[in-house]
């Protein structure tokens, strides 16, 4: 259990790092009245998250088919991160719209659940599988393992379903960044 605490507290870290670092950039700008910044700022990191699911193009094999998945992952990570703070800067601290609320809260669970994934879920798997093999070559039965390890086995098959939640969360995002873009022009234009 004390690798999930672990991962947690690298998952807090992250998240604070990641909004806290937007809302500095975005009070930097708005402090030295550089504008402008929004409509950029939102394409911008809109683009990198949909770059982003280059990862999950090439696990399916449906568009890329070269590269190794340890690397596509890695820029799935970072690509997601960094839009994710882009994004953040793209809002600010101006919370006005009820569209725009709603799809942040919703790129936030997306975010937070990837960050899950990552920090928990992988390292949780990994841990369990080198206790195990640990405990095999200390001669303990398979009974044995499995009653020590109970705990350990119990939290990863919970966090296995990390995925069914990401997924749906991540298709209503896609469906809320489209409706939003769509508000945005129609009632504000391209005003910058």
């Amino acid at each position: 259990m004390k690798i999930v605490v672990n991962r947690l507290s690298a998952l807090f870290i992250t998240v604070f790092l990641v909004v806290g670092n937007a809302i500095l950039v975005e009070q930097t700008l708005d402090i030295y009245g550089i504008r402008g910044h929004r409509l950029l700022t939102g394409v911008v990191g809109t683009l990198l998250v949909i770059l982003s699911f280059g990862y999950s193009m090439r696990k399916r094999k449906k568009l890329f088919k070269t590269g190794g998945m340890k690397g596509w992952l890695r820029a799935h990570e970072w690509l997601a991160i960094l839009g994710t703070v882009i994004i953040f800067v793209h809002t600010g601290t101006h919370f006005h719209d009820i569209v725009a609320i709603i799809t942040l809260i919703f790129m936030f669970i997306a975010f937070i659940s990837g960050l899950i994934g990552r920090y928990v879920y992988d390292n949780v798997r990994a841990e369990l599988r080198l206790k195990k093999e640990g405990l095999k070559k200390d001669g303990l039965s398979d009974k044995e393992i499995e009653e020590s390890l109970a705990g350990l086995a119990t939290a990863s098959e919970a966090l296995s379903k990390w995925r069914l939640y990401h997924m749906p969360v991540i298709s209503i995002l896609g469906v809320m960044v489209v409706y939003h873009a769509i508000a945005a022009l129609y009632y504000g234009g391209f005003k910058i």
